[in-house]
């Protein structure tokens, strides 16, 4: 397989959980803290910067982890780690599009002087769900580490 192809998944998988845990841990820690004018403005603001840019390295990493999966074989443990690795961040996509990132769109309209009275609960469920599919992300991304190992681990002793 070649190197650079493994390097390349492996990065969009590092892309993608870390804009995920950074997020959680740094961005929407804080963003539980802020008075609903300055949280609504906030999220406006990284949602034009995080919107374009986690679909593509999410779904990279998803599409990247089922090519691992095929080129390993998927009746090998490499192959069997990526696609579990790929299942989790297709999870990723399917719990976070009809919750959070639903919930950016809604937002994205919102007044800062005048949101929803419902703003604090809205913003609750944003970051319970995305604390839930952070936490499938980040096993996602060990379980592709453990796949190339594994792989290189295989190769050496064939």
């Amino acid at each position: 397989m070649d190197n650079s192809f493994v390097l390349i998944v492996l990065l969009f998988a590092a892309l993608a959980t870390g804009g995920l845990v950074v997020n959680w841990i740094g961005l929407g820690r804080a963003m539980s803290r802020l008075s609903v004018s300055a949280y609504v403005e906030f999220h406006q603001h990284t949602n034009r910067t995080f919107d374009p840019y986690m679909p593509i390295v999410v779904i990279g990493a998803l599409a990247g982890g089922v090519a691992l999966a095929v080129m390993y074989g998927v009746r090998s443990i490499p192959g069997q780690l990526a696609a579990a690795g790929a299942v989790c961040y297709a999870l990723v996509i399917i719990i976070g599009v009809p919750t959070c990132v639903r919930i950016n769109h809604q937002i994205a309209s919102w007044s800062t002087q005048n949101p929803p009275r419902e703003w604090a609960q809205i913003r609750a469920r944003w970051i319970r769900f995305h604390v839930i599919r952070t936490l499938f992300s980040v096993p996602a991304f060990a379980l592709y580490l453990l796949a190339v190992m594994a792989n290189a681990s295989h190769q050496s002793w064939g």
